[in-house]
């Protein structure tokens, strides 16, 4: 065999290619270093993307609070709101969001309750135990500009003005198959003999 087809010390190409370029990652510890090298060098780069991203999140939030906390009060919070353009408080907008909370869960709890025990305890396998799983893992996984574009359509269209109502509903609509999904699979976790 001649000088230029015979292997190398590495049994790659012909003798004494990789002795120059290279050389290092061919030895039998290379590899191991090779690997060492690309995991120090992902894990760097993982370690600046997320100092990016915690340095962006930390300038809005350090943006809110210095521009927030001085119009931060108790009167911002208890107070009405106001006629545009000058101070007002943030009263309605809580009391709305905690009565269309309140609607909701008192709609989608007991439906959401009935519905996972029926089909934990008492459901046998079927086509209408099928489709109302169906139903509700669907109804799980729906955006909730969905179900707010439909009740749009099916209640603030009709009547022609929003109301705290057409929320309320628009929520129950999100929390039943939540509820649904959570009560059975806790039920299904507890011992037949506990049953």
């Amino acid at each position: 065999m001649s000088a230029v087809t015979e292997a190398g010390p590495a049994g790659v190409g012909p003798a004494g290619a990789g002795a120059a370029v290279g050389a290092g990652w061919n030895r039998p510890g290379g590899l191991a270093l090779r690997r060492r090298v690309v995991d120090r060098v992902a894990t760097g780069l993982s370690i600046a993307a997320t100092a990016v991203v915690l340095l962006a999140l930390g300038s809005i939030l350090l943006t809110l609070l210095v521009r927030g906390l001085p119009g931060l009060s108790l009167a911002t919070l208890v107070r009405t709101m106001a006629p545009p353009g000058s101070n007002g408080g943030l009263a309605n907008a809580i009391v709305g969001s905690l009565v269309q909370t309140g609607f909701a869960a008192a709609i989608g709890t007991p439906v959401g309750l009935l519905t996972g025990i029926y089909l934990s305890e008492y459901a046998r396998d079927g086509r209408v135990v099928d489709v109302v799983r169906f139903v509700s893992d669907m109804m799980l996984s729906a955006p909730s500009i969905l179900v707010g574009l439909f009740v749009y359509m099916l209640l603030v269209m009709p009547f022609g003005h929003f109301s705290g109502l057409s929320g309320g509903i628009a929520l129950a609509v999100l929390f039943v198959p939540v509820v649904v999904r959570t009560t059975e699979d806790m039920l299904r976790l507890v011992p037949l003999t506990m049953r």
